[in-house]
């Protein structure tokens, strides 16, 4: 059943667009808007990295018919796009597709009851060729624009992104922007480059034609659990190397499994990216294996690339609003650590205060070989120790980010207060002296397990 104050919410935002008076009337019942002049040509083939590396909030408007946008906003369970005319910076992108986005976290639970008030805001994604054949946005097909309403700080994007990145995991690209729709406020969001065909183009330019794969894990021979996970190459692609990888995996153990797991990832990489994966508390990614209605277990929160040349598979990053929170994890306590392999790996494991039940990480057969190489491991938590995760460097960051969407957060009319705000993200910086000494931890325990103390 659809919640009820979500409805309202939307009916809310309606009237407001709707009760801009005689100027709304006369621009044939749309919303008051800023100007928005003619369009840039520049923007479409433009730098992406000029795009999230700006040092100010860029301005997104869209002006949408009133029926439309309280239409949208009613069946957002939907995610099916509507015509929106759209401006960046006061210059016109002409029309676009316009929809809400999210997961179980940010777009169902506020349609579910009993909660009250859980979505001050839903995440919105815009596609701009939806209906103008090739337009581009800074050579972007898609961009995301995440709520973060599972994130009190604002910054766990940003800041996990640059980590993956900073240790040579490819990740997509973030920063911020401020959205409206027919001249009325929704409030700050995180900008998400999509991870598309463009995506892979612009981060595998040597190997650009892979297939692309949604939160799919080498654990089946099953070409119909590949075919609902692919994104790109959809026609073409016979999912043939992830079903040898799946088959290769489950045929081995120990060592063999490892050797096996090497020939289809580059096991250093994933070693980096698993280091990243700790240190920033990512209890809802890769290692998280949500026990299903049917008994099945499954991780999400991620992408899976396929190298079309070399036939090898890489990780990428996806959805990490709710990271760098040492109390968020800590409902993941009674969890094992992915290089622990527990005794019973059929047991439910209740976490979230048992709203939800995991299986152990360690008995996947992907960490079941990585963590026969625990060398690899501590060399990977000692690079981010003494690089990117180095006492200092990161509180610089937080500083710098904090201080760049400071005035935004003060004008978003349903974020948080600014007070609020402001002793969240001096909590998120004391909290990192922690996470580096439990990482610290981690790499004292891989030592004493390959020791075999």
């Amino acid at each position: 059943m659809r919640m009820t104050c979500c409805i309202s919410l939307a009916l809310a935002l309606s009237t407001l667009s709707a009760g801009c008076g005689e100027e709304a009337a006369e621009n044939g019942g749309r919303g008051a808007t800023l100007p928005c002049y003619p369009p840039d040509a520049a923007v479409a083939d433009g730098d992406p990295d000029a795009l999230y590396a700006a040092v100010d909030i860029p301005r997104f408007d869209f002006r949408l018919h009133d029926e439309t946008w309280a239409e949208l906003q009613a069946n957002a369970l939907d995610e099916e796009y509507v015509e929106a005319e759209a401006c960046y910076e006061e210059s016109s992108l002409g029309l676009v597709g316009l929809r809400f986005k999210g997961g179980y976290g940010t777009l169902e639970m506020c349609f579910q009851e009993p909660q009250v008030l859980p979505c001050p805001k839903l995440s919105m994604k815009v596609r701009f060729d939806e209906y103008v054949d090739g337009k581009r946005f800074f050579r972007q097909k898609r961009l995301n624009f995440h709520s973060m309403i599972r994130d009190p700080t604002k910054l766990h994007e940003r800041l996990g992104y640059d980590l993956y990145r900073d240790m040579g995991v490819v990740a997509p690209r973030s920063a911020w922007a401020t959205l409206y729709v027919n001249g009325e406020p929704l409030g700050l969001f995180s900008m998400v480059e999509d991870v598309d065909g463009r995506f892979t183009e612009n981060q595998f330019p040597e190997d650009p034609d892979g297939s692309l794969y949604e939160a799919a894990w080498p654990v089946t021979v099953d070409p119909g659990y590949y075919a609902e996970k692919i994104t790109t190459n959809e026609e073409d692609a016979t999912h043939d190397r992830f079903i040898a990888f799946a088959e290769e995996l489950a045929a081995t153990e120990g060592a063999e499994r490892l050797a096996a797991l090497s020939t289809r990832m580059d096991v250093e990489e994933l070693h980096r990216y698993m280091a990243v994966d700790d240190a920033i508390l990512n209890w809802d990614g890769i290692t998280t294996f949500y026990v299903e209605e049917e008994g099945s277990a499954a991780n999400h929160n991620y992408f899976v690339y396929e190298e079309p040349s070399s036939g090898r598979f890489r990780v990428v990053p996806w959805d990490l609003d709710n990271t760098l929170s040492v109390g968020s994890w800590r409902y993941f306590g009674p969890v094992p650590h992915w290089t622990e392999t527990p005794d019973l790996c059929d047991e439910d494991i209740p976490v979230l205060d048992g709203r939800s039940h995991v299986r152990a990480p360690g008995c996947d057969v992907l960490f079941s070989a990585l963590n026969q190489d625990l060398e690899g491991h501590r060399r990977a938590v000692r690079d981010l120790l003494d690089g990117p995760f180095r006492e200092g460097r990161l509180e610089a960051q937080v500083d710098r980010y904090a201080e760049l969407i400071r005035s935004s957060i003060a004008e978003d009319p349903r974020g948080p207060r600014p007070h609020t705000w402001a002793a969240d993200v001096a909590n998120l910086r004391r909290e990192l002296s922690e996470m580096r000494s439990r990482m610290g931890g981690l790499l004292d325990g891989a030592a004493r397990a390959q020791r075999g103390d």
